[in-house]
C-alpha cells in the first residue's frame, strides 16, 4: 500500500472502531434494518445512533435510504464481514476470550 492508501485505509478502520459502529454491522449483516430496530436492538440512544450512522456513511460502510418518513440501513460492502471473521478468531485465540 502506498501512504495515502494506507491513510484511507486507518480513516475506515477508524470508523469502524467503536462498540455501536460495530454493533450496526454486525445487525444488519442479517439484512435492512430500520434506524429505530438499531437503535433498539443495540441499546442505545437515536441520537446516539445518528452519530454513529454519519461516521459510517461517511467512510461508506452503509448506506441509508428514506422510505416515507422510515430511514433504512444496510450494508454497503458485505466484503466488510470478513473482517469479523477475523476478528472472531484473533480474540478467542490470541486474546483467550471466552463466550
Amino acid at each position: 500500500m502506498v501512504k495515502e492508501e494506507r491513510d484511507m485505509a486507518a480513516e475506515v478502520l477508524k470508523a469502524m472502531a467503536h462498540p455501536v459502529r460495530l454493533g450496526v454491522i454486525e445487525v444488519l449483516a442479517n439484512g435492512e434494518r430500520t434506524v429505530t430496530e438499531l437503535y433498539e436492538e443495540l441499546g442505545c440512544s437515536q441520537s446516539m445512533m445518528s452519530q454513529q450512522l454519519k461516521i459510517l456513511c461517511q467512510q461508506k460502510l452503509v448506506e441509508i435510504r428514506k422510505e416515507g418518513t422510515q430511514k433504512y440501513c444496510s450494508l454497503c460492502n458485505r466484503d466488510f464481514l470478513k473482517v469479523f471473521t477475523c476478528m472472531h478468531k484473533h480474540l478467542r485465540e490470541f486474546l483467550n476470550f471466552q463466550d
